[in-house]
């Protein structure tokens, strides 16, 4: 079984890695990410240059397939992680695979819907591995922690611009307020969500990926829509001092005192 999972997540994350690369090259639907986005362009849409910020993620989840592959082909034990997340990874990946399909084929509200079960199978993952609850050797944070929780960062910024997306599809008059008023909101939402995983969960590097996407939301809207960006700019404030702020109260703590790479 634990050898099923470890060449399952490798092929998943090939194959997600080879359907978001042929993403861009109008080969789905004569359709690329940006020229989607573009068409329900609205002010929760991020800057490009933050979409950079999947070969960060990409190179992580590489990194933690390369250690999960450990005894695959010799007799070494296989890590703990891997029956810790059973299918969880796999079904990230599907989720992945198919939000770009649905994107690019437009179905916009599904893919709202595939988005939500990519966020839930992070989460899953969070829970289970008990990521950064425990004292654990910096090599197994930095390859079996990190990656995950630089995704969950992203695709917590992420389903918020899809959904908001979608509503600019099916031009929702947002109960009578303002485009402006529920981008704030979001905003707002988008911090909280932040700070709670920092203070509830430790996840300051999904906070700090959640940055990213913020800084990009202001960074688009700087010249056309001001209230949104420094709002934007201001909740990316908060989230920062408040993961410094737990960083000083938490220093060292899930660190083993022999920070060894073991």
């Amino acid at each position: 079984m634990k050898k099923t999972l470890q060449i399952a997540n490798i092929l998943a994350l090939i194959i997600t890695l080879i359907v978001n690369y042929l993403s861009n090259t109008g080969i789905f639907n004569g359709n690329t990410m940006a020229t989607v986005s573009a068409r329900y362009q609205n002010f929760f849409t991020p800057s490009g240059y933050a979409f950079s910020v999947w070969g960060l993620i990409y190179l992580a989840l590489a990194a933690f397939v390369i250690y999960q592959s450990r005894g695959l082909f010799n007799d070494k034990p296989v890590p703990t992680i891997v029956e810790k997340i059973g299918w969880l990874f796999v079904i990230s990946c599907a989720a992945n695979s198919l939000w770009v399909f649905a994107w690019l084929y437009d179905y916009t509200g599904l893919s709202v819907i595939i988005m939500a079960i990519l966020l839930s199978s992070l989460l899953l993952i969070v829970f289970r591995t008990r990521m950064e609850m425990d004292v654990i050797p910096i090599k197994k944070i930095a390859l079996t922690w990190w990656p995950f929780a630089l995704y969950l960062g992203w695709i917590t910024v992420a389903i918020i611009a899809n959904f908001a997306a979608y509503l600019t599809k099916i031009q929702w008059n947002g109960f009578g307020l303002a485009d402006t008023t529920w981008t704030i909101i979001m905003l707002c939402a988008a911090g909280v969500i932040f700070v709670g995983l920092t203070w509830v969960r430790n996840l300051r590097e999904s906070s700090l990926v959640g940055i990213w996407g913020l800084v990009a939301v202001a960074v688009a809207n700087w010249n056309q829509t001001p209230a949104v960006a420094y709002t934007a700019i201001a909740v990316s404030a908060v989230i920062f001092l408040s993961s410094m702020l737990h960083a000083y109260r938490n220093r060292g703590r899930h660190f083993l005192e022999e920070a060894r790479w073991i």
